[in-house]
């Protein structure tokens, strides 16, 4: 029973980076990015064909980062520059990043059969593999709540912050709301695309349809994290996220231990975010939700 919540603590803090994106289009800039779709396949894939190739796992990540910002970068261009909707720039994005999937992979999936190279160093902590991957995740994750922290106490991610709050009031301040945006959207599909390349190093596989879903389970993340937190500060609201992207999971794992049967799964998931957007109704007096904190 251990090695089963371990295994979704693993998986909780692999997604960590997908409701860490999704919170900074949706809750930061107040953009909906359909684009994490399909810059989640794009990460884990690019991770695949390096892995294989027998490259460092610290530079597939980096690549996966890289690939996820330009795909965020893309949408971000057709918003700003072409004035398309942003939920259609996100599809049509996502449209294309099926096919650039493909056609990089080579085929529609890749098995990953060793472990990345430099993660078997690290200490097991008496579990095994799960152990040093927990490690390896928990300081991964640290790390992006650290670096997001850092970036938006900056006079840009305020700046980032005012275009989502008030746009005409950034743009009579002087604020370059095309950039900010564009920038603002490549990072968080950067995150996205390195939370993709982790988790198909942990499942052991990337497969071109693995990005199916990833907006609802990482908006899942972020509904359900500051549902529990009621998070009141930017430091708050990440280590909220990432709080929600691990119960999420738990839950998830919580239902297939009940009996589930795993064709049910997304029906599972998308009850459990029906239930955790209700959650997030709910009022505690003398605390604000997520959404109006700001």
């Amino acid at each position: 029973m251990l090695w089963i919540w371990i295994g979704a603590l693993d998986q909780g803090l692999a997604y960590a980076g997908l409701a860490l994106g999704i919170y900074l289009t949706l809750r930061i800039l107040r953009f909906a990015d359909i684009t994490v779709d399909g810059s989640f396949a794009l990460g884990g894939g690019a991770a695949a064909v390096l892995l294989s190739a027998q490259v460092p796992a610290p530079l597939a990540l980096l690549t996966a980062v890289v690939l996820g910002a330009l795909a965020g970068m893309v949408t971000g261009l057709i918003h700003t520059r072409l004035g398309v909707n942003d939920l259609f720039a996100g599809i049509l994005t996502t449209t294309a990043l099926y096919s650039i999937t493909l056609r990089l992979m080579g085929r529609s999936n890749i098995p990953l059969t060793e472990t990345p190279q430099g993660l078997a160093q690290l200490p097991s902590l008496g579990l095994g593999s799960d152990g040093s991957w927990l490690l390896a995740l928990l300081l991964i994750v640290l790390g992006l709540i650290a670096a997001l922290t850092l970036l938006l106490a900056t006079d840009f991610g305020v700046a980032l912050r005012a275009i989502g709050n008030n746009p005409l009031m950034a743009r009579a301040n002087g604020i370059s709301t095309r950039l900010g945006l564009t920038f603002g959207i490549a990072l968080g599909n950067a995150l996205v695309a390195l939370a993709g390349a982790l988790v198909a190093m942990y499942q052991g596989f990337a497969d071109v349809t693995m990005g199916i879903g990833s907006l609802i389970l990482g908006l899942g993340a972020v509904i359900v994290g500051e549902s529990l937190l009621r998070p009141r500060t930017i430091p708050q609201a990440l280590v909220a996220v990432v709080l929600g992207s691990v119960v999420f999971r738990l839950m998830i794992a919580v239902a297939l231990q009940l009996g589930m049967d795993p064709v049910d799964l997304k029906l599972a998931t998308a009850l459990l975010l029906l239930a955790a957007l209700g959650l997030g109704r709910l009022r505690i007096p003398g605390l604000a939700s997520g959404s109006e904190r700001r």
